[in-house]
């Protein structure tokens, strides 16, 4: 009981400390939020709020000001038996990727943060706009 307690109130000062002390999101225009929230419709992260490496991930989503479902699997029993069902273990964060009709997984949170970067930083969908003019 006391460990329970003790865990929220780190989460908690850990959430505040978050909100207070993030990096700011990028800024994006209306019709750019457009395209990126049809661009992560498929994307879908499992984590749990206690893991240090989800907090970094979601903070990186917040930073990048993109829209990810967020799927805890410490809170939601579901999101647990889905993940176990689909991926085959509880890893968090782990990134569920479905394109065309494929479903990939990243579980390494090193790897999802390559490929957030890599899909929806600013600078690199400026390059893939100069490459494409």
């Amino acid at each position: 009981m006391l460990k329970l307690t003790i865990r929220k109130a780190v989460d908690s000062f850990l959430d505040m400390f978050d909100s207070l002390y993030s990096a700011q999101p990028i800024l994006r225009s209306e019709e750019e939020s457009r395209k990126l929230a049809k661009a992560t419709s498929g994307l879908a992260l499992y984590d749990y709020k206690g893991c240090v490496a989800s907090r970094r991930t979601r903070q990186e989503i917040r930073r990048l000001n993109i829209d990810i479902e967020r799927r805890d699997i410490g809170k939601c029993s579901i999101h647990q038996d889905n993940l176990l069902a689909e991926y085959g273990e509880l890893k968090a964060p782990c990134l569920r990727i479905e394109e065309k009709g494929e479903v990939q997984w990243i579980d390494k949170p090193e790897k999802i943060l390559f490929f957030l970067h890599d899909r929806f930083d600013n600078k690199a969908l400026d390059e893939v706009h100069q490459k494409s003019a």
